[in-house]
């Protein structure tokens, strides 16, 4: 939208707006106030020139001829939008919006025979353009619905298939002990974990860790309160906090914990509540 119509349709939606008024809506638009200023100015001198706005003291109004430009402008914006759209080799790729223009220009046609006049005389689609457009999005959506049933059967053959799953968590307490109640289901005396060097200090101050490598194993009475104090950790770099015990694999990420493993195991921390 250009200046002029930007400000036609500020005055048209606040008849008897002021020049401040108007300068404060339009000075972001600018690098200085005093830009906003010089353009405001001159476009608002054009308006009244030619007359578009009629000026009362600080006060600017929409004329008749003002409001019929405006009108006209979004008008042909509107169906230049809509050709474009229509002649568009990737038109299919743009359906949303056709179809929400369409209408647009439909629902507002009933009640403006001025752009109906205008929407029939100057359209460059015509509607058998529209029903080969149709036939596209049907034959898409038969062939989507088979990919989805396809797809369907597929992931149901995954679970079957005991295809590895993931899970994610926030890092709040009670995802600590959710985790160590699922740990607790498969009898395990202690878990693996892996950390950042510059991780291993800290959690060794907190927890027995004997290795002095970055990978070492902890006894199952541990996991909770790791699992709470990893939450809290702040870990520098692109590396995470992992945890390991039997098929499943914990990461710790800043916003969050992602559980993966065997999807049948994966559908018993779903389900677990405590």
């Amino acid at each position: 939208m250009t200046a002029r119509n930007a400000i036609l349709l500020m005055v048209k939606q606040s008849q008897g707006i002021t020049y401040n008024s108007l300068l404060g809506k339009t000075a972001q638009d600018f690098g200085s106030i005093n830009s906003a200023r010089a353009s405001l100015s001159r476009t608002l001198k054009d308006a009244v020139s030619f007359g578009l706005l009629k000026k009362k003291d600080n006060s600017y109004f929409i004329t008749d001829k003002g409001s019929s430009s405006i009108t006209f402008e979004m008008k042909n914006k509107l169906l230049m939008k809509l050709n474009a759209s229509l002649s568009s080799q990737k038109k299919i790729n743009e359906l949303d919006s056709i179809v929400e223009q369409l209408q647009t220009v439909i629902e507002r046609s009933k009640n403006d025979s001025e752009l109906l006049r205008d929407a029939r005389t100057s359209a460059t689609f015509y509607v058998s353009d529209l029903v080969d457009l149709n036939a596209i999005v049907n034959s898409r959506i038969r062939r989507l619905s088979y990919l989805s049933k396809t797809l369907s059967r597929q992931l149901k053959s995954l679970e079957e298939l005991n295809f590895n799953d993931s899970f994610s968590l926030p890092k709040e307490k009670y995802s600590a002990k959710k985790i160590s109640l699922f740990f607790s289901s498969f009898g395990l005396n202690e878990f693996f974990v892996e950390c950042p060097q510059d991780a291993l200090e800290k959690i060794s101050a907190e927890f027995p860790v004997k290795s002095k490598k970055p990978s070492f194993s902890l006894k199952k009475e541990f996991l909770k309160s790791f699992l709470e104090f990893a939450f809290r950790l702040k870990v520098s770099g692109p590396d995470t906090i992992k945890i390991y015990f039997s098929s499943v694999k914990a990461r710790i990420f800043p916003d969050s914990v992602l559980v993966s493993a065997p999807f049948s195991e994966i559908k018993k921390l779903r389900k677990i509540n405590y």
